[in-house]
């Protein structure tokens, strides 16, 4: 959860006027993210997480949550254990 908390406020300080971010919300559709915004916000996301997204990892998101889950599962994880 504290995850999610984090991506929705980089989110949030990336975008302008993305006040209502769920779990479940669309980057493209719901919050009306463009490439321009995905790379800024993957961006501050690997800073603030200190990982780095692979390509295959970045196909697969398309919602806020997506993003939680797979910092949590892949890289979170792996920090964990190093």
């Amino acid at each position: 959860m504290e995850t999610l908390l984090k991506v929705i406020a980089i989110i949030q300080a990336n975008k302008e006027n993305c006040l209502d971010v769920l779990p479940d919300t669309d980057l493209a559709e719901g919050l009306g993210i463009d490439s321009f915004d995905t790379l800024m916000i993957i961006n501050a996301i690997e800073d603030e997480f200190s990982i780095e997204f692979d390509g295959k990892d970045l196909e697969q998101i398309k919602t806020v949550n997506d993003i939680a889950e797979i910092l949590e599962t892949k890289y979170l994880k792996l920090k964990k254990t190093t």
